[in-house]
């Protein structure tokens, strides 16, 4: 996602390194003959949720691309990123590489002690998911969605916004529009209970807590009949949509962006504790954590993902790609992601680290 000629050079060089076995020697795992001949290598990677129609394939592609690597399914886990940022920090669970699909997820929960740098690729806007097969939205539209949800009493699914950004980002999606309509609380309450800002809690009648892996199978079964969810899943799954107001789907970054998103709060429990988080862009962003059983595939993958070999997958999945990349530590970057000195990425522009 940078000048052409240049990231080209970098995966190349990096899938050299794969085959040369770089940065300090591979840690081979999974199945392999014995030292006479080559060995298989194990690509293992947890990402959020929503994630789990689109990075298969682009995993799937790099082991292709790439040989003596493997990356089978049942050596990835999708689920909410912060559950992911447990997994790694308290669970000590083994992957080479974490795609979270909050930015603030891992300079807050696992770079104090599992990973010294994160890379921020894409942005991805908030849409709702339909039951297309319901009369009642069939005029679903980016103006009237709210008032038809409401009116026709129709369900929204959500997940648990203390384990998974999606469930806090569908938050403050609703705060917004309560805003951007002059609704005075009324759309966020006919949802959850409690103060805006505070403990989000369900109003059970219309809200269902489902996690993002299910959404496509609740909507398709009718078990509910809308999702606030990613736009990327939603093309990934060809599930109905409509496009969110560019005012509340949390779709852009520039800094008059930034500062109204920042104006939705709301309350997660985080440990024993509860924690407020404030409204911010969805941005996609990955590393490699310090315990990752190979390190080096693990930056040769991040590398892959951020080559323009992805940039029109990403794009046709509904992402919007950063281009360059950012980092929240330039110095901190491995050279194979980073590209040729002197040349570096970015770092995070102030006013979004400001959000960490």
């Amino acid at each position: 996602m940078r000048p052409v000629a240049r990231t080209i050079g970098v995966v190349v060089v990096v899938l050299i390194a794969v085959l040369a076995g770089f940065v300090g020697g591979w840690y081979a795992r999974g199945s392999g003959s014995t030292s006479s001949g080559p060995t298989t290598t194990t690509l293992a990677l947890i990402a959020a949720g929503s994630l789990g129609p689109i990075v298969p394939a682009f995993a799937s592609n790099f082991a292709n691309e790439t040989p003596g690597v493997q990356a089978p399914l049942s050596a990835q886990l999708y689920e909410g990123s912060l559950a992911a940022a447990t997994a790694l920090t308290q669970l000590g669970q083994p992957y080479d590489t974490f795609v979270a699909a909050d930015f603030r997820v891992i300079p807050q929960h696992v770079e104090t002690t599992a990973a010294s740098w994160e890379v921020v690729f894409a942005a991805d806007p908030m849409v709702l998911a339909y039951d297309a097969s319901d009369p009642a939205l069939a005029h679903l539209n980016t103006s009237n969605w709210a008032n038809v949800i409401v009116q026709s009493g129709a369900t929204l699914a959500t997940p648990n916004a203390s384990s998974d950004p999606l469930g806090y980002n569908a938050i403050f999606t609703i705060e917004l529009q309560d805003a951007l309509d002059g609704s005075h609380g009324a759309f966020y309450s006919h949802f959850f209970t409690g103060p805006i800002g505070g403990f989000a809690q369900p109003v059970v009648r219309v809200t269902k807590i489902v996690p993002e892996t299910q959404a496509s199978a609740v909507l398709s079964t009718g078990t509910v009949d809308t999702y606030l969810i990613y736009r990327s899943y939603a093309v990934a799954d060809h599930l109905s949509y409509v496009s969110l107001s560019p005012h509340v789907n949390l779709g852009a970054y520039d800094p008059a962006s930034v500062a109204n998103d920042s104006t939705a709060s709301t309350t997660i429990l985080s440990g024993t504790s509860t924690k407020v988080v404030t409204g911010a862009p969805v941005l996609f962003a990955a590393t490699v954590p310090k315990t990752a059983p190979n390190v080096p595939l693990g930056i040769a993958f991040v590398a892959y993902l951020l080559s323009n070999q992805t940039v029109s997958a990403w794009t046709a999945d509904g992402f919007s790609v950063i281009a360059p990349a950012w980092t929240d530590h330039p110095s901190a970057m491995p050279g194979a992601v980073a590209g040729f000195a002197p040349e570096s990425l970015p770092a995070v522009p102030a006013y979004l680290a400001a959000l960490y």
